[in-house]
């Protein structure tokens, strides 16, 4: 395999996502163009990235690049489309700063889920954000290459995709791995509404978003955590009867939290939440006796529908 095509088959899933989840995410159209060689002596941050280190046969970084003003174009449809409101906001602030990073985190994790898929012999590093024009000195530090893929999105702007390379090493890969399709709640009896539901989720604008729709469905007894140590902290001291459980956050991911749950000896129903579309991962869920397992995005239009068919017991 050359090593343009590496470069092709790394680049090609978070393309294809951002921009599938540009439209399921902000009702906005992305176009990409034609793959081009960076000069690296030329390069220069614009204002707002998502990045997440590459290792193994290819060492360096991948960037999903923004202008400020694209950015906050998208913050804004992101939270529009969450939470069926307008929003105007003219700069980056934390509300637009969590949208941004479910939008980052939902690419970064669909596509790495994909390309480990297929043991192309690369990992990648959590999602992480860059506001700082002097921080971008330190990613460029021993980059040989940079493959660089603009996104338009009609209407806003451009964003950009690239690949920071320092080295390549590519060994074939071996065998594909399945991708999952969730599992859906098999109970059939309604949860009570005055029952208690905890919420665990790192960000706090997917948090919000999961209040207002079980507000929706007469469930106001919500209590919140925004990471599993937190959560099994609630388990033992709140007692909640029902949970909705993101997997990958800080401390102690959903599936370790609920490992951890279970081992304690509580049987509370707990459905999982993830961008993460690994079927190794919803199996080991399962073994652990979830009550379902929900593939993000979820959005105003349809998010309080998708939760009421997993709000069943027994």
């Amino acid at each position: 395999m050359s090593v343009e095509t590496i470069y092709k088959v790394v680049l090609h899933p978070f393309i294809n996502e951002s921009i599938a989840s540009l439209k399921a995410m902000t009702q906005l159209t992305g176009t990409a163009a034609d793959t081009f060689m960076d000069q690296v002596d030329d390069f220069r941050f614009k204002g707002y990235a998502v990045c997440s280190e590459v290792t193994g046969c290819i060492d360096g970084v991948i960037m999903m690049h923004h202008y400020p003003e694209t950015a906050i174009a998208i913050g804004n449809s992101v939270c529009e489309t969450l939470f069926n409101e307008k929003y105007e906001y003219k700069e980056i602030n934390e509300e637009l700063s969590n949208a941004l990073a479910e939008w980052g985190n939902t690419i970064v994790g669909r596509s790495t889920d994909l390309l480990s898929r297929h043991n192309l012999e690369f990992d990648f590093s959590s999602p992480y954000f860059v506001h700082n024009f002097d921080d971008m000195e330190k990613f460029l530090t021993n980059v040989k290459e940079i493959v660089t893929v603009p996104i338009t999105v009609e209407g806003v702007g451009r964003y950009y995709f690239n690949l920071l390379v320092r080295d390549v090493n590519f060994q074939a890969g071996g065998e594909k791995r399945e991708e999952s399709t969730g599992i859906k709640n098999p109970n059939s009896k309604p949860l009570p509404q005055d029952a208690k539901v905890l919420l665990v989720d790192d960000s706090a604008m997917i948090r919000k978003a999961l209040k207002r729709f079980l507000s929706k469905l007469g469930y106001d007894n919500v209590i919140e955590a925004n990471d599993g140590t937190t959560a099994v902290s609630m388990v033992e001291t709140e007692a909640p009867d029902f949970m909705f459980m993101d997997v990958v956050m800080d401390e102690m991911n959903g599936d370790e939290a609920l490992t951890v749950i279970r081992e304690k000896g509580y049987d509370v129903p707990i459905v999982m939440l993830s961008s993460v579309t690994d079927q190794a991962l919803v199996n080991r869920c399962q073994e652990e006796g979830v009550s379902g397992f929900i593939f993000k995005p979820i959005q105003a239009d349809n998010g309080a529908q998708i939760i009421k068919e997993y709000l069943k017991i027994a």
